[in-house]
């Protein structure tokens, strides 16, 4: 390359106007010069000094511009390593979780399902269980909307867990009824075995055996009673099974069981107090005009018999029996 022409490169390479060829010439140029001597002519004002390092400096720049562009290259790649990692083990673990869930819903009407580690379950009305046998942590996990009646098979490995709302249910083997419906009282009654319950909200656990009860209200204290635990899950045979509940909470039973709204027009006979027993094929005009009677209250049906209005003055609070 001549001086002429080196001189030519150097004024384009400074000003910015060289093509990527210009400036892989000028650069092997650069760093295979050995301190022979070149006689270059300069632009006015400016020594061959201050030329060099101009040119030093830049073509060092674009050097650690390009070394950079390598590490952050590098750094990319060692990023999608990762993440490719990541996501695999991700689609795995959901892959092994979701193929040991089991979700299954009761509309109208109650269900009886077995579940994979053997246990029996009867879902009543609008109810929804959400079963996982959790490889990894050694439970069987469930979470609860509704009511279900509980026939546990034991495995002392995994505990049979489950969650409703702000309550815990833990047990190895043994057969419970429980009642957690939105807006209800939540009531959980044992048949055979021993269950743990624990409040998460207040911490509070209970230790339940069979014929024992337990119930929740309005963020009430818990209320422990002894009962005929047959009575819990008579509604799997298709009766009804009031032992003291409202009047309000039987209606809304009376809802799931029959597809029938219950409207009030008078609060206070909602809160009527009320132990009944209703046989399996009792039909719902029965059910309502037996609990109207005793609480003296009257009933109408809407044109198409989807709602009663129940009128009344109210019991008082007493309870009333029916068999």
């Amino acid at each position: 390359m001549t001086k002429e022409q080196l001189a030519d490169l150097t004024a384009k390479y400074l000003g910015g106007t060289a093509t990527a060829a210009e400036r892989k010439i000028l650069e092997q140029w650069y760093y295979s010069f050995e301190g022979t001597e070149l006689v270059v002519e300069l632009p006015a004002g400016e020594d061959e000094y201050v030329l060099g390092s101009r040119m030093k400096a830049q073509i060092d720049q674009l050097n650690e511009q390009g070394s950079r562009r390598g590490r952050i290259y590098m750094q990319i790649k060692r990023f999608r390593m990762v993440a490719v990692i990541f996501l695999v083990l991700t689609a795995t673990l959901l892959s092994v979780f979701f193929s040991s869930r089991q979700v299954y819903n009761a509309q109208h009407q109650p269900r009886f399902v077995v579940l994979k580690d053997g246990s029996k379950v009867w879902l009543n009305a609008a109810t929804k269980l959400v079963y996982t046998d959790y490889p990894f942590i050694g439970e069987r996990g469930l979470t609860l909307t509704g009511e279900a009646y509980f026939d546990v098979a034991s495995d002392p490995e995994k505990p049979f867990i489950i969650r409703s709302g702000n309550m815990i249910t833990q047990v190895l083997g043994t057969a419970f009824n429980i009642k957690a419906y939105p807006d209800e009282p939540f009531a959980i009654t044992v048949t055979k075995g021993k269950i743990k319950l624990e409040d998460r909200q207040t911490k509070t656990i209970t230790f339940l055996t069979p014929n024992k009860q337990v119930r929740y209200e309005h963020q009430q204290p818990p209320v422990l009673t002894v009962v005929k635990s047959d009575a819990a899950y008579a509604w799997t045979k298709g009766q009804l099974e009031f032992y003291d509940q409202s009047f309000g909470e039987i209606a809304r039973t009376i809802n799931r069981k029959y597809n029938v709204n219950v409207i009030f027009a008078n609060q206070s006979l909602e809160e009527c107090m009320i132990t009944a027993s209703f046989e399996k094929e009792t039909p719902v005009l029965r059910v309502i005009d037996l609990l109207c009677k005793i609480n003296n209250a009257s009933y109408t049906f809407n044109a198409d018999s989807s709602v009663i209005t129940v009128e009344g003055k109210g019991c008082g609070g007493n309870i009333i029996s029916i068999k």
